[in-house]
């Protein structure tokens, strides 16, 4: 398992060099994703892997599918409005800006209409999906170890306490955001997926019950 924040999910390497795609400018798409909450250098791998098996293909649909496997959550809904058509016309870059092998890829969308946590590789990872937070003085967020956590009403989204401090978290397969809240969060109805704590630890791990 991983020791820093981060998703087990393996993105797609890095291109020797970014794709020229006319019209578009990859520099400020991957700006944007940054301040979306993304990773610039997985977004240009992600679109130049998408572009490379396809490059008749929907650039602007590519880019934001490759948004969302950056790890920028405000992208997913859209990415997957994409993904619906791109995985017709275009399976092979779909799943290449995914970083999927394309026998996965159907079942990758099918799953991901109702466990957004899914991945080919989460039954051998035994559900661990990703670690987040850490100390704030490795570049993490929290002065102090995650306490407790509670599943919230939102698809994706959890509270954790960090000593006295409450913080929300919305995660999903590719991604995770966490943000400081005023007063403790109430609890949802929970799921499959939970969030776990350790005590000698400032990271905290999305785990998901049925790692089927």
């Amino acid at each position: 398992m991983i020791t820093r924040p981060g998703h087990l999910a393996a993105a797609p390497a890095a291109p020797a060099s970014p794709p020229r795609v006319e019209g578009m400018d990859l520099d400020l798409a991957g700006r944007n994703v940054a301040a979306a909450g993304g990773d610039p250098r997985v977004f240009a791998a992600s679109f130049a892997a998408g572009v490379a098996e396809a490059p008749e293909a929907d650039a602007v649909a590519l880019a934001g599918i490759a948004a969302w496997r950056a790890g920028a959550l405000a992208f997913r809904d859209d990415a997957l409005r994409r993904l619906d058509g791109l995985s017709q016309t275009h399976p092979d870059a779909a799943a290449a800006a995914l970083g999927l092998d394309r026998a996965d890829l159907d079942a990758f969308l099918e799953a991901q209409r109702g466990d957004r946590f899914w991945w080919p590789g989460r039954a051998a990872s035994r559900g661990y999906v990703c670690a987040v937070g850490g100390f704030v003085g490795l570049g993490g967020v929290w002065v102090a170890p995650p306490a407790e956590s509670v599943a919230l009403a939102d698809p994706g989204a959890f509270g954790i306490r960090t000593g006295d401090e409450w913080w929300r978290l919305d995660a999903d397969v590719w991604g995770a955001r966490i943000r400081p809240l005023d007063e403790p969060p109430e609890a949802g109805p929970g799921g499959a997926a939970s969030v776990i704590c350790f005590p000698d630890s400032y990271l905290a791990w999305v785990h998901v019950r049925d790692a089927a």
